[in-house]
């Protein structure tokens, strides 16, 4: 009969992926949130201040 002293090796290394892939996956939600704020914000300030459309020229 084996004497369970903990998690053993492969317990830890499943915590650590477990751990790992955690911060992975907040970390592509966050870069997922500042693109979209950024794009927002660029929305936004195209909205404000539209770019100033070329003169036209008379074509005969």
């Amino acid at each position: 009969m084996r004497d369970d002293n903990g998690p053993g090796v492969f317990g830890v290394v499943e915590a650590l992926l477990a751990v790992v892939g955690a911060i992975t996956v907040m970390g592509i939600l966050a870069v997922a949130a500042s693109v979209l704020a950024w794009e927002m914000e660029l929305r936004k300030s195209e909205q404000d201040s539209p770019l100033p459309e070329p003169p036209q020229v008379p074509t005969a």
